[in-house]
């Protein structure tokens, strides 16, 4: 039996290099890569290689999923580089250390491409400049201030002499790194700032782009699974017969926690699996279901928890002050809410290609993690790091299921039994049931209203499937909250989890947010007011939080049925506030018109890639706020597919409006979190300025609501 291990990477791995966005930046010349025929590639400050042909290739270290991170990483290192953009082209970066980004591993998540790699390719682009400018003075024996750089070329302005960048490149390479190279300033810049066409956009037009699902290798077989429907269940026993006695099965394998069968093409692996009828071992977790995990999670928002603190607090005198406060209050105002597990369902399935063959592995993933999947893969086969190779292609949606290396590991377990290259794919149904999910979580909220009818105290007692420091889009808002207390406490009996986009926010901010809007309510304050009156000493989100309400029409008298809310964050190093506008009918049919969206990131690389990543957010978010959740009875999943896991469709899709906002002097923030937690609150708050009912459990459609 072939053993698959569950490797499941730590959701706040993600937040603890954050203050690393501005790492030191190494330009050593990386040794040369050489072809077949034994030409040399040149690599010029690390992130750009040139080619025995002449082209040259910007190397980048963000797996593309839809997000445009490539491109975005493109015009930055184009930028310092003074190339023309139609002739960017990209390639992957090598997985090792110089190329890390953010998270000090090679992965793409957590808004950490751009505002990561901002400075360091800016630093790259310059340094790559100044050798290139360095290399065609010494060989045309003139000072380098008379040379200068321009669409992929060198020229010295006094002798028309010119030299494009691929001549000069060897030259270039041999030079020592400059330091201190100044950069381009911003009144220069052409490519920064400006609505670039994505570089990935013809491909997936015309169908040539490669996704892990299109995949062909030679001699290729196909694998299909079925895991054990439980979680943590494990595989006893299956006949073989009904499979092998197929035309064109080739194995039926065992694993630990499920049965594979390879076969010629995948409709036949997977009829062929359909036949088998696989006998589990009983699992601890067949006694779980979403009641229990419900209640769980509740009465752990009446316990002490683990108070939250930053750099300088005190833990016990946090907790102190704020109870102190509490227990003093003529009125305290508690909600509860509560939110549910959700899938990532990307549109393309869980699937990788691996040949594992003569002491080596190679592998063609959709990947957004590509060295933990390299280590992971290494170490269940024994090998030694240097030996796997991995390739990465095109994702078919992300969203942080592929931060995880299951699907990979097993795909490379089943090419070593093969000898030959497979293609493992999951069905849908595999997909939705065997994720990696967004924890359930509780939260009770409490806050001491002052004699003024200010706010004196906030206490928030979360519960969570996760318990390690659930409070991101909770702790860190800016609002002028004083004596704020965030507890958190964790329960999990065995619920795999994983990093869902936007991370705890997604479901912390619409505890928060719908509860500003109900201390707005409480204390007969208009909502926007209230948040205007928390933030009056930060500009920065006053500017973003009237910019949305602008854009919407805040002020603008709506018809009854209809109403308008709104929802504040900061996270991922960006500001954004929405304002969605809905309107109910008497059979709580809800359609959402408009979704108002304003957002600060500091400097907006481009813009159009910036309005897609809000458009495309605040579809997912609405998708999970209006009728995701994953539900559990006897420890298995119930939803299976798109009919009973639904997404947004066309016709219940609102009118979004970006505006985008820009502090130059400010770093570079995070774009494809940030679109996601508001969505939820703003059309909860909008729906109770609508018809006077407060949503405070996700989703929607769990309070009989429906989209429409």
């Amino acid at each position: 039996m072939i053993e698959v291990m569950s490797t499941q990477l730590s959701r706040r791995a993600f937040l603890h290099s954050a203050g690393l966005a501005g790492g030191i930046l190494l330009v050593d010349v990386r040794v040369p890569l050489r072809a077949a025929d034994g030409a040399v590639a040149e690599i010029i400050a690390g992130w750009i290689r040139i080619d025995p042909d002449g082209n040259l290739t910007l190397l980048m270290n963000a797996s593309e999923m839809g997000q445009g991170a490539q491109s975005g990483l493109a015009q930055i290192l184009a930028e310092e580089l003074e190339l023309d953009w139609s002739q960017v082209r990209v390639d992957f970066a090598p997985i090792d250390r110089e190329h890390y980004g953010i998270w000090e591993t090679y992965q793409t998540g957590g808004s950490g491409s751009i505002r990561g790699m901002f400075d360091r390719l800016r630093q790259a682009g310059a340094a790559a400049r100044t050798m290139l400018l360095q290399a065609a003075a010494q060989r045309w024996g003139v000072r380098v201030e008379e040379c200068v750089a321009q669409r992929g070329f060198v020229r010295h302005v006094q002798t028309s002499r010119s030299a494009s960048y691929a001549a000069l490149a060897r030259d270039a390479a041999r030079l020592p790194a400059p330091k201190d190279v100044p950069l381009k300033p911003r009144s220069d810049w052409q490519l920064i700032g400006k609505p670039m066409r994505r570089l990935d956009v013809r491909s997936k037009i015309d169908g040539s782009a490669t996704y892990g699902i299109d995949v062909r290798r030679p001699g290729m077989l196909y694998a299909a699974i079925a895991q054990s429907p439980v979680f943590k269940g494990t595989l006893e026993t299956v006949d073989e017969k009904p499979a092998m006695g197929q035309r064109g099965v080739r194995r039926v394998l065992k694993m630990e926690n499920a049965v594979v069968v390879v076969a010629d093409s995948f409709w036949i692996a997977q009829q062929a699996l359909g036949e088998l009828k696989p006998v589990w071992r009983p699992s601890p977790m067949a006694s779980v279901d979403s009641a229990q995990i419900s209640e769980r999670l509740r009465a752990l928002t009446r316990e002490a928890g683990k108070v939250y603190v930053t750099e300088g607090q005190d833990e016990a005198q946090l907790r102190e002050q704020c109870e102190s406060v509490l227990t003093k209050a003529r009125r305290v105002v508690e909600r509860t809410y509560e939110a549910p597990l959700l899938s990532h369902s990307p549109m393309e399935p869980m699937n990788g290609t691996a040949l594992v063959r003569d002491g080596r592995a190679e592998l063609w993933v959709p990947t957004q993690v590509q060295s933990e999947l390299r280590t992971a893969v290494a170490k269940k086969l024994g090998f030694d790091e240097s030996v796997v190779t991995i390739h990465t292609t095109e994702l078919g949606g992300g969203f942080g299921r592929r931060l995880q290396v299951d699907y990979g590991v097993q795909a490379a377990l089943i090419a070593r039994e093969m000898g030959v290259p497979v293609k493992l794919i999951w069905s849908r149904e595999e997909d939705t049931q065997h994720g990696f999910y967004r924890p359930a979580a509780a939260v009770r909220l409490r806050a001491a209203i002052a004699e003024d009818t200010s706010v004196a105290a906030l206490r928030a007692q979360i519960g969570c499937l996760d318990g390690d420091t659930p409070v991101g889009g909770m702790a860190g808002q800016p609002y002028a909250l004083p004596n704020t207390c965030i507890t958190y406490a964790g329960w999990n009996p065995g619920v795999p989890l994983g990093a869902w986009r936007s991370v705890d926010a997604s479901q912390n901010l619409f505890f928060f947010e719908s509860f500003i809007d109900e201390l707005a309510q409480e204390l007969r304050q208009e909502p926007l007011a209230l948040r205007r009156q928390l933030l009056r000493d930060n500009p920065r989100a006053l500017r973003v939080l009237d910019a949305a309400a602008q854009l919407a029409g805040w002020e603008e008298r709506l018809p009854k049925g209809r109403g308008r809310g709104i929802a504040f964050l900061r996270g991922y190093g960006s500001w954004t506030a929405q304002v969605a506008e809905v309107s109910v009918g008497r059979d709580k049919s809800v359609r959402i018109h408009r979704v108002c969206c304003a957002v600060d990131c500091g400097t907006a690389v481009n813009p159009s890639s910036i309005r897609a990543q809000f458009e495309g957010g605040v579809i997912f978010g609405l998708s999970a706020a209006a009728m995701g959740e994953i539900t559990l009875a006897a420890g298995r999943v119930q939803q299976s597919n798109f009919h009973d896991y639904p997404l947004v469709r066309m016709a219940q899709a609102p009118q979004i409006e970006v505006e985008i906002l820009e502090s130059p002097s400010e770093a570079v923030g995070g774009i494809g979190e940030p679109p996601v937690p508001p969505v939820a609150p703003a059309v909860a708050n909008a729906i109770f300025a609508a018809t006077g009912t407060r949503v405070r459990r996700l989703p929607l459609s769990a309070s009989g609501f429906k989209l429409v």
